[in-house]
């Protein structure tokens, strides 16, 4: 008994001296791994747009990059589209003109799992090149109709390189300033004077005002949704936008459709099924909106 005594007794002494020296080896090794991790994010920042610094908008995801005055000058966002092997982890570089500065894709050692001699090529410049200077549909194999020559027997990860980026263009180009398509949701205004820097503008027709156009930001199901809506002096909804959304794809980014966002011109829409979180979210933001700036609207 006194044996397995001592046994039991030792081995929580050997636990607990383990413990802090695991503790003091995470302290001591925490902030290096981060500042590496930091120094590896700047580093493909870097590689696909110039620039002073980049500011986080969404946390590993988006960035403002800016130059020496502290004027934007692009973004960079990063996609993770499904490849043959699986995630192809990309970062892609965004100018004011909405042209494509440049990609980069992850290598072996960062997680691609492409096929080796195959898939893995669409990390060399004769595949990344292609993107430079390209915008929209130009993203896109050629079998596709874009512009882009896809790797001989690696169709399906040049595809899904193509598809990634195409897909992150649309759902990231709007966080590049003034360009806000303000008259798509509202047409028949033809100026707007801003009210709330980048948030909340008079629509009018000539010298008449017909309304406000707003930009909100609500909580949805996997990440923050920022759409704009058009509003018109009666209070009526002229127009509804999704300006960033990253809802699960097939479900929640039904918040998207043309067919559920002309259900606002009607009034308030109910949730769809399937997607309620995604829809109902929209739905309540845009009616916190109206609520809130009403005393606009004159």
């Amino acid at each position: 008994m006194t044996s397995t005594r001592q046994m039991i007794v030792t081995l929580v002494i050997v636990a607990v001296i383990c413990a802090v020296i695991l503790s003091f080896v995470y302290a001591f090794t925490e902030p290096r791994i981060a500042e590496t991790q930091a120094k590896l994010t700047l580093s493909g920042l870097e590689e696909v747009m110039s620039a002073y610094k980049y500011i986080e908008v969404v946390p590993g995801t988006l960035w403002r990059a800016v130059d020496s005055l502290d004027q934007e000058i692009g973004i960079v966002f990063r996609v993770f589209p499904q490849g043959y092997g699986g995630p192809i982890p990309i970062t892609v570089g965004l100018n004011e003109e909405r042209k494509i500065t440049g990609i980069r894709i992850a290598g072996a050692a960062e997680g691609l799992a492409e096929t080796p001699g195959l898939g893995v090529k669409i990390t060399e410049p004769g595949f990344t090149s292609q993107f430079k200077d390209k915008s929209g549909d130009e993203v896109a194999l050629e079998q596709d109709g874009g512009t882009i020559h896809a790797i001989t027997a690696a169709t399906i990860s040049s595809r899904a390189v193509s598809e990634g980026i195409r897909k992150g263009l649309k759902t990231y180009a709007d966080y590049l300033e003034a360009t806000y398509d303000l008259g798509s949701v509202f047409p028949g205004a033809d100026n707007f004077i801003e009210i709330l820097p980048d948030t909340l503008w008079y629509a009018l027709n000539k010298t008449d005002t017909m309304g406000i156009v707003f930009i909100g930001i609500i909580q949805g199901y996997l990440d923050k949704i920022k759409f704009m809506v058009g509003c018109n002096t009666k209070g009526d909804i002229t127009g509804a936008a999704i300006l960033y959304s990253q809802e699960t794809e097939g479900i929640g980014e039904v918040i998207r459709s043309e067919a559920f966002l002309e259900r606002f011109k009607q009034g308030e829409p109910e949730a769809i099924s399937g997607a309620t979180i995604s829809t109902q979210a929209l739905i309540n933001g845009v009616a916190e909106g109206m609520q809130k700036y009403k005393e606009y609207i004159r």
